[in-house]
């Protein structure tokens, strides 16, 4: 556990939360690869390996469109990807000493066919947990568990796109606060506020949205879209 915790250290959290008309994936990342769309009412994100993560993603992508071609959409779940696909490979890869385990964490969303929310976040050792008020992966465990506590007091699924966006990067910066500081070790990654982060990083963002009445739920944020959240931040 302790090689693979170390590989994931430095990978930025990924964070999912409903809003009132659906959810939406949010990342700050060095380049976009972060966030995906899997089937029509499913997304992901993930932290780790990009080689790892986009591996992991293939297998969902495929999985879930044969499910969808042999079976229905509505058979089309991420239990069922996660439970008879995903997970048991990642179990095993950790647990043979011959294979080099995955380097990955992943979250992944799906918006039932009664417009209700699920979130899931699936270990690199093939253990997953799901969700009903959003969640979070990162490689830090006082980040993941300070944010995971703050999500979960939070009423995201009442507010409007934009206000949920600006609140998830409210949590962001103060989880990054939670991560003890080495202050002995000049490497030692320091605190990043959101105005630093947004010159830094690209901030991605994925939104499943039951608004438009299409079949497929998934879109990415409109630079438009980006520029305003930006811009409430220098005005606030």
């Amino acid at each position: 556990h302790s090689y693979v915790q170390e590989k994931l250290k430095k990978g930025q959290p990924v964070l999912a939360v409903p809003f009132n008309e659906g959810v939406l994936l949010l990342s700050f990342t060095q380049q976009p690869g972060k966030i995906f769309e899997v089937y029509d009412r499913i997304a992901l994100g993930g932290l780790g390996h990009p080689a790892d993560v986009e591996r992991l993603r293939m297998t969902l992508l495929d999985m879930a469109h044969l499910e969808g071609f042999n079976r229905s959409d509505k058979d089309v779940t991420i239990a069922r990807l996660l439970q008879f696909g995903v997970a048991p490979a990642l179990k095993q890869n950790f647990e043979e000493i011959q294979r080099a385990p995955y380097l990955a964490k992943l979250l992944l969303v799906e918006i039932g066919f009664d417009d209700h929310p699920t979130f899931f976040r699936l270990n690199y050792d093939g253990h997953w947990e799901t969700f009903k008020k959003g969640a979070v992966i990162s490689g830090q465990s006082e980040e993941s568990d300070w944010m995971d506590n703050k999500i979960s007091k939070t009423n995201f699924a009442a507010m409007p796109l934009d206000e949920a966006l600006r609140e998830a990067c409210v949590i962001w910066e103060a989880g990054k606060k939670q991560i003890p500081v080495d202050e002995d070790d000049p490497e030692a990654e320091q605190p990043i506020p959101l105005s630093k982060a947004f010159d830094q990083f690209s901030l991605e963002v994925g939104v499943l949205s039951t608004a438009g009445g299409r079949k497929s739920l998934y879109r990415k944020l409109t630079k438009q879209e980006t520029d305003t959240l930006k811009a409430s931040f220098k005005h606030s």
